[in-house]
């Protein structure tokens, strides 16, 4: 919990399962997501407490789900998004890999990869107004 919340940004591996997240993202999710640390009940309604805090979501699923299906059978992005958003964390950038078991699976994976620099400079961006601010990276 401490290391969520000293973090400038969260990065979330989310393979999608079943329309929706792995279990094991879920049992994490379960154990952030908790009163009084990550959120605060008010009269008006809950608010997040992880504020400041910017998330990437590296998602990848076999099959394609556009437009189309997306409200219909993708539980994952929405669902990140919302419980993210209900802890403080609005700002979610996704990096999206569809179709992997499909024929172009290699071509989808390519593309997603293509996108990061894309991201990481948005990130970077975020943090323009501010040099000083940017995330300081741990010294190995």
């Amino acid at each position: 919990m401490t290391e969520l919340l000293s973090s400038d940004v969260l990065v979330i591996g989310a393979p999608m399962y079943n329309f929706s997240v792995p279990s094991q993202l879920k049992a994490w999710i379960d154990r952030i997501v908790q009163p009084g640390r990550t959120f605060q009940y008010s009269p008006t309604g809950a608010i997040g407490k992880a504020t400041g805090i910017r998330a990437v979501v590296a998602s990848s699923r076999g099959g394609v789900y556009g437009p189309a299906l997306a409200g219909v059978l993708d539980f994952q992005e929405d669902y990140l998004r919302a419980v993210l958003g209900f802890i403080g964390i609005n700002d979610v950038r996704v990096l999206r890999a569809e179709g992997v078991k499909g024929p172009e699976g290699s071509l989808s994976i390519e593309r997603a990869l293509q996108s990061v620099p894309e991201v990481a400079k948005s990130l970077l961006d975020a943090w323009a107004p501010n040099p000083s601010a940017l995330p300081k990276l741990p010294t190995l």
